[in-house]
C-alpha cells in the first residue's frame, strides 16, 4: 500500500467516526482545533486503526505526533513498518484493503463483493459494521432517527433505543436467582469480586460505555491516552458497574485513581476501605421533559447557542426552547452531541437545527453564519457560551493554553457578535449575553488563567454594548459562580474543592445550571430591554463571602 492510499484510509476513518464532511477532513486539519477531536475521541479513532491493521498493542504517541490527520497517519506508517506482530502492511486484506496494497470498494474483499453480513469472508457479530463496533445510536456509520439514547434517559426497559429482553439489564443478564433490583444487580450489599470476575466486571463496562471492541481492553491499556476514556466516560463505567452490583460504595471514589484496565480491576477485586469519603455534591437534576412555558416569552425568537452540545450550553438551549425560541445548536468537539440536543428541543415540542463548528476557527465562523443566513434566515438573539481553556495552576499554564483560552473566549465571541449583529440589524436589533465566572473578579483554585480571560469576556462586554448601541443591541454577561453540572464534575480536585465553595456559600448550596439558564433568559427578555452593558453575578451570594 502506498502512502496515500494510507492516508486516505486514515481519512476515510475520520470522516466515519466524526460525520464530518470529507472536505473538513483533510491532511493537514489540527485534530484539535479544527476538528474539536478531544482525547476521548482520539483514543477511539486510534483504537480503530489499531483494529484495522491488528495491532497487538496499543498505539501510544505523542500529542505532537498526532497532532494532524497526516501526521496520525505518518505515525501508524512508521509503526507498521517497526511491529513485527502483524502481517507487512501492504498485505493486509482486512478492513477493506486488498491484498496487492489497493482501497477495496465497500461491501469487497480480495476483489469479490461480500455477503450481507460479512466483512473479510467472515460473519460481523451483531452491532459491529464493516469490521468495527458500531457508536451508541449508530447504524452503518450513521446517526438512528429521534429515540437513540445519547446521553438521555431512555425508556423504561430500554438501552441504547432498543428494547431489552426480560430478566436482563444493560444487555447483562440477571442472577438466575436471589433478591434483584429493578436493574438487575444483586439487592443485597455489593462484595468485592475474585480477580477474574472483577477483570471481566471492568472489561464489560468499559466496552458497553465506549464501543470499543473487547480485544482492545487489555489490562494494560491506558484508560486516558491509549482508549480515550475522559472523567466523563469514567463517570458512565462506575455508574455500571454499581448498577450491576460490582462496585461496593467505599471504592466508588478510588476509581478516579486507576490509569490502567488493569489498574481499575485490580481496585475492584479489593477490599473496600474502612471509612468511604461521601460524595458531596447533590445529583444534578433530571432531565425535564418540559413543555413550552405559558406566555412563550421568546416566541417567533431565532436564537444562537453557541458551545450548546453538553452542559450549560445544553441548558439554556433547552430554556430557551421551552420559552418559545427557535434555537440554533452549536456544537464543535461532539457532532452528535448537537444533534441530540436539537432532537431533545424538538422532541420536547421546540425548535431546533444544530450547526457545528468552532468559535475559534475564523473560517469555522464565517461558515456559521453563512449557515444560519442562508438556512434559517434569521437571528434575534445570540448567546456567548462557547469556552475553551485549562485548569490548573498558573505554573502549569503555557502559551498554548493562552492562546486557545483567549481564541475561543474572547476573539471568537468578539468575531460572533459583530456577526451576529449585522443579522440583528434586519429585524430592528437584538441581544447579545455572554457567559463569564465569579472568578474574573476573585480568586478561585486551578481558574488563575480562566479567570484572566473570563475577566476579558466581562470588558469586551462593555465596549461592545456601547459601539452597538446604535445598531439597537444590548450585550450583558451573566457571571456565575461554581455551578453543580458537567463543568464542576469535571473540575480538579473537585470532591476536595466543592465542599469549601458550599461553605462560603450563604445557604451551603451552589447553583445549578438551570439557575443561570434562567438568568440567560432574564436578559433576552423584554424586561431587560433597558439593560445595556451590565454583569449579572449569579452565584447564590458566594462572591460575598471572601
Amino acid at each position: 500500500m502506498q502512502a496515500q492510499d494510507l492516508l486516505e484510509h486514515v481519512r476515510s476513518v475520520f470522516v466515519r467516526m466524526t460525520r464530518y464532511p470529507d472536505e473538513v477532513v483533510v491532511p493537514d486539519a489540527d485534530l484539535e482545533q479544527d476538528l474539536g477531536i478531544d482525547s476521548v475521541k482520539r483514543g477511539e479513532i486510534l483504537a480503530t486503526l489499531r483494529a484495522d491493521f491488528g495491532l497487538s498493542d496499543a498505539l501510544k504517541a505523542t500529542p505532537d505526533e498526532l497532532r494532524t490527520v497526516a501526521r496520525v497517519s505518518d505515525f501508524l506508517s512508521r509503526t507498521l513498518t517497526a511491529r513485527s506482530d502483524v502481517a507487512p502492511w501492504a498485505d493486509v486484506a482486512g478492513g477493506g484493503w486488498h491484498a496487492n496494497g489497493h482501497v477495496e470498494p465497500g461491501g469487497r474483499a480480495n476483489g469479490h463483493a461480500e455477503p450481507a453480513g460479512q466483512v473479510g469472508g467472515h460473519a460481523e457479530p451483531a452491532g459491529w459494521a464493516n469490521g468495527h463496533a458500531e457508536p451508541a445510536g449508530q447504524v452503518g456509520g450513521h446517526a438512528e432517527p429521534a429515540g437513540r439514547a445519547n446521553g438521555h434517559a431512555e425508556p423504561a426497559g430500554q438501552v441504547g433505543g432498543h428494547a431489552e429482553p426480560a430478566g436482563r439489564a444493560d444487555r447483562h443478564a440477571a442472577p438466575a436467582s436471589g433478591p434483584t433490583t429493578s436493574n438487575g444487580a444483586a439487592s443485597a450489599a455489593a462484595r468485592p469480586a475474585a480477580a477474574g470476575e472483577a477483570l471481566r466486571a471492568v472489561v464489560e463496562a468499559l466496552a458497553d460505555a465506549t464501543r470499543h471492541p473487547a480485544d482492545l481492553l487489555v489490562p494494560d491499556a491506558r484508560l486516558e491516552e491509549d482508549l480515550g476514556i475522559d472523567r466523563r466516560r469514567r463517570d458512565e463505567v462506575r455508574a455500571l458497574l454499581r448498577r450491576r452490583g460490582a462496585l461496593p460504595d467505599g471504592l466508588a471514589g478510588a476509581l478516579d485513581e486507576a490509569r490502567t484496565v488493569g489498574d481499575l480491576a485490580r481496585l475492584l477485586g479489593a477490599p473496600p476501605p474502612a471509612q468511604a469519603a461521601a460524595a458531596r455534591a447533590p445529583a444534578a437534576p433530571a432531565a425535564e421533559r418540559a413543555t413550552p412555558a405559558p406566555g412563550a416569552a421568546l416566541a417567533g425568537k431565532t436564537i444562537l447557542v453557541t458551545g450548546s452540545s453538553r452542559g450549560l450550553g445544553r441548558a439554556i438551549a433547552a430554556k430557551l426552547g421551552r420559552a418559545g425560541a427557535r434555537v440554533v445548536v452549536n456544537s464543535f468537539h461532539s457532532r452528535d452531541d448537537g444533534d441530540a440536543v436539537a432532537d431533545e428541543i424538538r422532541g420536547a415540542g421546540g425548535d431546533a437545527v444544530h450547526v457545528w463548528g468552532s468559535v475559534a476557527n475564523p473560517a469555522h465562523v464565517d461558515k456559521l453564519f453563512e449557515a444560519i443566513a442562508r438556512d434559517v434566515g434569521e437571528l434575534h438573539h445570540f448567546v456567548s457560551n462557547a469556552s475553551n481553556g485549562r485548569f490548573g495552576p498558573l505554573e502549569q499554564t503555557t502559551p498554548e493554553h493562552w492562546e486557545l483560552a483567549f481564541r475561543t473566549n474572547v476573539i471568537g465571541y468578539h468575531q460572533c457578535a459583530l456577526r451576529a449583529a449585522r443579522l440583528m440589524e434586519r429585524h430592528g436589533g437584538g441581544r447579545i449575553v455572554a457567559l463569564s465566572s465569579n472568578g474574573s473578579s476573585r480568586y478561585l483554585e486551578h481558574f488563575g488563567a480562566m479567570g484572566a480571560v473570563k475577566a476579558a469576556v466581562e470588558s469586551l462586554t462593555r465596549a461592545l454594548a456601547v459601539e452597538l448601541a446604535p445598531r439597537n443591541v444590548q450585550v450583558n454577561c451573566v457571571s456565575a459562580g461554581p455551578i453543580y453540572g458537567h463543568v464542576t464534575s469535571n473540575y480538579p480536585d473537585h470532591e476536595r474543592i466543592l465542599p469549601y465553595w458550599e461553605s462560603r456559600t450563604p445557604g451551603g448550596r451552589l447553583c445549578t445550571e438551570e439557575d443561570v439558564a434562567d438568568a440567560v433568559l432574564l436578559l433576552l427578555s423584554d424586561g431587560a430591554r433597558r439593560i445595556n452593558g451590565a454583569t449579572l453575578t449569579v452565584d447564590g451570594g458566594g462572591s460575598l463571602c471572601v
